[in-house]
């Protein structure tokens, strides 16, 4: 007949053998098992760091525009050269030419008088009066602010005293100091310029250009902004 280990004895083996399987198999599954806490207490890698780095924002670039170029307007073409010859042919067509003073029996403020040749530099005022008439009297002090104001721009004003009776040298030459006339006198007895030029009216303006055409006439007083 066998002996058999009491019960008691047999069930605390049992249980000894199934602690030790199940401590063998935990211990197994440990090994395999990663270990989180380092890898939980490690620092961030340089690569994570640089990831989550925000990086400046720059502007965007602004794109270069052509600058605009202006437009050139196409240059007026020159206009045709007129040569003296023609111009002065079509001034003949359209003015009457200034006649030369004529037989003067004499002068004052100067010593000779052209009307040629003041016109070849100068516009000339030619002045027809008479130092009696009171129209003359009256138009005389915007002539002489004439002759003053544009002398040195090339205005040369010249007077032909033609007498109604007034014929002597010494009363015209004191008459024209009175009348602070400071231009040249042509002293006119015997109407030569007088009839030349058609006169038949004191006082008479005419304005010549520089080349002698008659570009304007006035007769009487008035009008004084419109001649110069």
């Amino acid at each position: 007949m066998k002996l058999l280990a009491p019960r008691p004895l047999l069930l605390v083996m049992t249980l000894i053998l199934i602690a030790g399987a199940i401590a063998l198999i935990e211990l197994r599954f440990g090994a395999a098992k990663p270990d989180t806490t380092q890898t939980n207490s490690s620092p961030p890698s340089s690569e994570k760091t640089a990831e989550t780095t925000t990086e400046p924002k720059t502007a965007p670039e602004k794109t270069m525009q052509p600058e605009k170029t202006k437009e050139s307007k196409p240059e007026a073409s020159p206009e045709p050269t007129v040569s003296d010859a023609e111009r002065i042919a079509k001034k003949e067509e359209k003015y009457d030419r200034a006649k030369e003073i004529v037989d003067p029996t004499g002068l004052i403020n100067a010593e000779s008088v052209s009307i040629e040749e003041a016109a070849g530099d100068s516009v000339v005022l030619l002045q027809f009066w008479t130092y009696s008439c009171f129209n003359c009297q009256a138009v005389q002090p915007y002539i002489n602010s004439y002759h003053e104001e544009y002398a040195d721009d090339g205005l040369q004003a010249i007077g032909v005293h033609k007498p109604e009776f007034e014929k002597d040298y010494d009363s015209v030459a004191e008459a024209v100091k009175q009348a602070n006339i400071r231009y040249p006198v042509v002293l006119d007895n015997n109407d030569a310029t007088w009839n030349a030029y058609n006169q038949n009216y004191w006082p008479t303006w005419y304005l010549i250009d520089a080349d002698g055409f008659i570009r304007h006439k006035h007769i009487g007083e008035g009008a004084y902004e419109e001649r110069l």
